[in-house]
């Protein structure tokens, strides 16, 4: 018996990261009033290693044990 259903919540978990890194990008450029220079999928494929990195040092602070 197989429970692939449970760690189904860290690809959602990656994806929720990667939207949220996007859209603080893009209210960045709106909030200059300039128009963003790319769709959400321009941004993940010129940004992937960059993201991965950022959301591997978050997951380390979040696991971190409470002293």
């Amino acid at each position: 018996m197989t429970h692939s259903h449970t760690n189904r919540w860290r690809p959602q978990r990656f994806r929720a990261f990667v939207t949220n890194q996007y859209y603080a990008n893009r209210d960045e450029y709106v909030n200059h009033g300039q128009t963003p220079p790319h769709t959400f999928a321009e941004y993940v494929s010129s940004n992937i290693n960059d993201l991965r990195l950022k959301f591997k040092k978050m997951q380390k602070e979040v696991d971190k044990p409470q002293d």
